[in-house]
């Protein structure tokens, strides 16, 4: 058992005279700087928050509203500890009005966002509860919604300036996705991307989370490169991943090259667009 002595000890000083009946005061401001400051000393390059809604929703609950004043703190504080903040954003049918609020919010607060359209899970989740008569699935009733809100956010990029992560062209492929024919495209999990479970085991992407297949564990993968382009002839073409759709085209050194002359023109004063 652990002294209560110690656990106190290692609480935040702001905290301490709350936890100790002596005051009284709201510590939501001591728990914002709290976070950001280790994360910051962390040496976080990024924090990336998953929000969908800008309002709390049944369906949609990761939003914005709850957490906005930790939003605003991390955004205030990114350029003392230098990390980057971004907003990935999941588009469903029931949130096509809070992608646009919330990519407005994202550009007046001079940060990028990133865009994935909602899939319904690739491979059987036993604890996935919401598979049949999900509000959020796209239907083809959908489509050309959000084919209009996909030529939007592009158009604020090109046009505006806004940071986006996504390429064009993933935004492009989107659309096919939505109609089941996604193009071929390269992906790089299990090669310069993983996911680690809870249980310390190793995946390639979140979509092979549930997969029994032996991928290692934090310290003796067993990724194998011809395993996974066997698994990926089937599997990407019912996948977009954002995540590893970026990094496809960052393992193009003609793409990564013509990106860095676009900023070298600019003077290297911020990056100028994503690698196209």
């Amino acid at each position: 058992m652990i002294p209560v002595s110690a656990v106190y000890a290692d609480l935040p000083a702001c905290l301490r005279p709350f936890l100790s009946g002596e005051s009284e005061r709201p510590v939501v401001h001591c728990w914002q700087r709290t976070v950001a400051a280790r994360l910051g000393d962390a040496g976080v390059a990024t924090v990336n928050l998953a929000i969908d809604s800008v309002k709390e929703r049944k369906e949609l609950p990761k939003a914005l509203e709850p957490i906005r004043s930790y939003f605003d703190y991390l955004v205030k504080r990114q350029h003392h500890y230098g990390y980057s903040v971004m907003l990935n954003i999941n588009i469903c049918r029931t949130n096509i009005d809070d992608v646009r609020l919330l990519t407005e919010i994202a550009h007046d607060n001079g940060v990028a966002t990133d865009y994935h359209i909602n899939e319904s899970p690739m491979t059987e989740q036993t604890h996935f509860q919401h598979l049949d008569e999900n509000s959020t699935y796209l239907t083809p009733e959908d489509w050309p919604k959000v084919d209009e809100l996909l030529d939007w956010l592009d158009a604020k990029r090109h046009n505006e300036g806004y940071k986006m992560v996504n390429q064009s062209k993933h935004m492009r492929d989107m659309k096919l996705l939505m109609r089941g024919e996604v193009p071929p495209w390269k992906c790089r999990a299990g090669q310069n991307s993983l996911i680690i479970r809870t249980d310390g085991t190793l995946a390639p992407c979140f979509p092979m989370y549930s997969a029994t297949h032996d991928w290692g564990a934090v310290g003796a993968h067993k990724f194998d490169v011809q395993q996974l382009d066997e698994m990926k002839r089937d599997c990407s073409k019912h996948c977009l991943s954002t995540c590893n759709y970026i990094l496809a085209y960052c393992y193009d050194a003609r793409r990564v090259i013509k990106w860095t002359l676009k900023q070298a023109i600019h003077g290297f004063r911020g990056a100028t667009d994503t690698i196209q």
